[in-house]
């Protein structure tokens, strides 16, 4: 067997295709895997999280008050956990035997005392393994013929090189220039070469056309991406890619442009099946977290059955709270429209969602969240066998995450722990997640050239490489550890390479890009401003005269080869009326309600895209909170109270008794965002309020006389255009037999009072004349705004004590209704004749805006509320 063997090779493609058997190329980890196999040490692997819960049990074993790590432990335990682990696994790496010599400092002294526990507790380093293997290899053959270096062997860890030292390494490969010297792209790869060989160049090199050197940059990551997607053709002989960033823009252009892609595979903890757990672990916690929950219940996968999630995450983004009137009409909705599923339903929402909480201080039982945890991996080890490919490998993901949580909170119930924490469990599922999941759907194709997200990892010529997105790298850091500590550590045999040589390795890996190309180099630059790649500094020095091109001015003038032109199409102008075609006709609606009347006079465009061309805003995109919050709750708590026995007569204790039971309800059930952290300042201000708001309805109510109070009035009636429909917040009755209506707003005083005083409360004119139909006269009608507590009215002929705004007008609430019929009529005309008046803000009335004058004349509404206003045009 003949290996090549580099410090860059694990996970990448940086050669050319070949008949290889028997004759691998490796990274550290798969010829560690291979050597272990052929010596009879593989055992079963150890997930990272859950040797970091094993460090953990060492830790807490060896903890006292002078431990230095004892602090950051007590607050961290599973963050400190991770961070020391690394620290002892570097050591093991670079050559540490555990001990520690005399005149160490207390930190080294510290993890070499705990290092005595790790031998029955904790799964070996790969420096522990390789230092097995080493000792495996004096007593027994492997049967390797020959291992080619990709890299320089200083440039391995020491406990690499006493492996490789007991195998035949029989030669380190060595880069040099691959093209001509006669090109630009030759005689830049000699003086590269010199340079990082410490010889002092012989001067700046002319620009030359040849080329054999290409420079781009284009103005978008996404114009760059296409430019090289048409540049990648077969006829140019072999190539390869090095792209360290912007990996997954390019393929995904690649895969447009109908070029293979390449298999980027680049993995993110945000994909889906790696949200589900820590979504269902974030809502164990007291006070719910309402994010979460609904962004629990809108993922597209989940325990909860699909055919419910949707539809309950519409009820928390309105509704935020669990048990509410709300909440219990959709699962019965639910369970209505899916009689067969019923009990998987409901033992899905109490699991899942109507659970128990625990405080944060006291900590979740370990228990309560394995049961979790093994639910989510059997939930996605049952997807294993989805006949998609893509979404079978999605779930295999979700298995390795559930799993990795779950075997490390078992390992913490086998070490004594009963609980653990918010920040313990999310460190624990960070752990677990590591650097998450590729996207599976971005496979590799047939067709692909060999690419690499390292430049080291470019490990033979081609004829032609493309260094895509040439922008900062990542370089190493510092050593977390002082100068004397490193000292000491050198004395514990931990040969840790300097820094300097670090950052020279890093620096001849950038160049094998450079020198691994034989006939055409090009760079991909990125966008302007953004930093630029240190070679290219270098590069720059060295070519006088280099500029890079444009890669817009590439295209406009058909250098970009067989790269479609785009046609660019303005978007459409606002104006102030759209025509629809003959044929087209949009009829009336069954049924019609104040807020559908209200746009239909006022805002035809919105009216039609609502109702007609069916364009909703999705409801799921925001939890209501603020204004709209507290009104919904307002609405809730006052209807209870209506609802009460006796509630106009409640005083005192028992009136305090029954709020503070109700308000904590209400809120519970549907404004559970106001119990998060950082908003007791807004839960009790909207308690204030409402309590103020209650003992004015008591006041008002008693000296008008009411003697019965109807919340939540369902109302019906006809109009010129069909059947109406709405609920009155309130409809009373005083002795005299009267009725009255009152509309509850949580704020806007000045603007209700401006309504009643032109006469356009339209909203009231319309209850208003449901409840006239159903009964023979007309009621009085008012507003309350409940976060000023107070009551305002046309007169106070009905409601003595409200605050009375005449109208300026003279109108009655009749007038209003009758001028509202007429300007309804005259929008119906102009729909029927296909003009629909796109009424909103910046665009200038016309004559056909003037509503006829016996008719409501039209008024613009609020811009902030329309939900159509990208939809109106846009500017030239």
């Amino acid at each position: 067997m003949q290996i090549t063997l580099g410090l860059r090779l694990d996970g990448e493609r940086g050669w050319k295709p070949a008949n290889r058997l028997v004759m691998p190329v490796l990274g550290p980890q798969g010829f560690l895997n291979l050597l272990e196999t052929r010596l009879g040490l593989l055992r079963a692997d150890c997930e990272h999280a859950h040797r970091v819960t094993q460090y953990r049990d060492c830790l807490k074993r060896c903890d006292a008050l002078d431990r230095f790590y004892h602090a950051s432990f007590g607050i961290d335990p599973i963050g400190t956990s991770a961070s020391l682990l690394s620290w002892r696994d570097a050591w093991h790496l670079h050559g540490w035997s555990g001990g520690a010599p005399s005149g160490a400092g207390t930190r080294i002294a510290d993890i070499a005392a705990v290092e005595k526990a790790t031998a029955e507790l904790l799964f070996p380093s790969v420096g522990e393994r390789l230092v097995e293997v080493a000792r495996a290899l004096d007593k027994h053959e492997c049967k390797i013929d020959s291992v080619e270096l990709v890299d320089p062997i200083e440039a391995f860890p020491k406990r690499w090189r006493d492996v490789l030292s007991k195998l035949p390494v029989r030669a380190v490969r060595a880069y040099g220039p691959s093209a001509e010297p006669n090109t630009l792209l030759g005689q830049l790869q000699i003086a590269l070469k010199a340079a990082h060989d410490g010889n002092r160049p012989d001067g700046k090199i002319p620009w030359s056309g040849d080329g054999s050197l290409r420079v781009v940059r284009a103005e978008t990551g996404l114009v760059a991406a296409r430019w090289v997607a048409h540049a990648l053709t077969p006829s140019q002989g072999s190539a390869a890619i090095v792209a360290e960033q912007g990996r997954t823009l390019l393929d995904a252009t690649l895969d447009a442009a109908d070029a293979a892609r390449q298999g980027f595979l680049d993995a993110s903890p945000l994909a889906p099946a790696l949200q589900v757990l820590p979504l269902a672990l974030a809502m164990v916690w007291e006070p719910l977290d309402v994010y979460a929950l609904r962004q629990f219940l809108s993922h597209p996968i989940g325990p909860v059955p699909g055919y419910a999630r949707r539809r309950l995450a519409e009820v928390i983004a309105q509704f935020p709270g669990i048990g509410g009137q709300r909440w219990k009409e959709a699962v019965e909705e639910i369970i209505r429209r899916h009689p067969e599923r019923a009990a998987d339903l409901r033992q899905a929402v109490a699991f899942w969602v109507e659970h128990s909480r625990y405080r944060p201080e006291q900590g979740a039982p370990i228990a309560a969240l394995l049961d979790r945890t093994r639910r989510v991996r059997d939930y996605f080890g049952a997807r294993l066998a989805d006949d998609d490919v893509n979404r079978s490998a999605a779930a295999a993901t979700g298995v390795a995450q559930a799993g990795a949580v779950t075997a490390a909170l078992e390992t913490l119930a086998a070490q004594g722990e009963s609980s653990v924490n918010p920040a313990e469990l999310e460190a624990l599922v960070a752990q677990c997640t590591a650097q998450g999941a590729p996207n599976f759907a971005m496979h590799a194709e047939v067709g692909c050239v060999p690419s690499v997200s390292d430049p080291g990892a470019l490990a033979e010529p081609f004829d032609r490489v493309i260094w895509w997105q040439m922008g900062a790298p990542s370089l190493p850091g510092h050593y977390p550890w002082s100068a004397s500590e490193v000292a000491s550590l050198a004395r514990a045999g931990v040969e840790l390479p300097p820094l300097a040589d670090v950052l020279k390795s890093r620096a001849d890996d950038w160049l094998r890009p450079v020198l691994n190309a034989r006939k055409q180099l090009v760079l991909v630059l990125p966008p302007t401003g953004e930093e630029s790649h240190p070679l290219w500094q270098e590069i720059q020095w060295f070519v006088e005269g280099i500029k890079p091109e444009p890669v817009e001015g590439l295209i406009a003038s058909g250098a970009a080869g067989d790269l479609p032109p785009i046609a660019h199409v303005p978007l459409p102008a606002r104006r102030r009326w759209w025509s629809l075609p003959r044929e087209a006709r949009i009829p009336s609606r069954d049924r019609e309600s104040y807020s559908s009347l209200n746009a239909f006079l006022n805002a035809p465009y919105q009216w039609v895209l609502r109702y007609a061309a069916r364009l909703n805003p999705s409801n799921l995109l925001s939890v209501a909170d603020e204004n709209l919050l507290y009104g919904n709750l307002a609405h809730r708590l006052i209807d209870r109270f209506f609802r009460a026995d006796g509630a106009l007569g409640l005083r005192g204790n028992a009136l305090t008794t029954w709020f503070s039971r109700e308000f904590a309800a209400v809120v519970a059930e549907e404004g559970a965002v106001l119990l998060m952290p950082g908003r007791r300042g807004d839960y009790e201000r909207l308690r204030s309020a409402l309590e103020r708001a209650i003992a004015e309805f008591q006041r008002q109510f008693a000296a008008a006389g009411i003697d019965a109070v109807e919340p939540e009035r369902v109302l019906a009636g006809r109009f010129a255009g069909g059947d109406l429909e709405g609920i009155a917040d309130l409809v009373v009755r005083n002795r005299s037999g009267q009725l009255g209506i009152v509309d509850m707003k949580w704020s806007g005083g000045t603007y209700y009072q401006d309504r009643l005083a032109k006469n356009r409360h339209l909203q009231l004119a319309v209850y208003a004349e449901m409840l006239r139909q159903e009964t023979g006269a007309w009621p009085q009608v008012s507003y309350f705004i409940l976060e000023a507590s107070r009551l305002v009215a046309p007169d106070t002929g009905f409601f003595p004590q409200a605050r009375a705004v005449h109208s300026g007008s003279g109108g009655s609430t009749a007038q209003l209704w009758d001028r509202f019929v007429a300007g309804w009529k005259w929008r119906r005309s102009q729909i029927d004749a296909g003009m629909i008046e796109v009424a909103a803000e910046g665009i200038d009335p016309t004559g056909e805006s003037v509503a006829p004058p016996e008719a409501l004349e039209p008024e613009e509404l609020p811009e902030e509320y329309n939900d159509y206003r990208w939809l109106a045009g846009w500017e030239g």
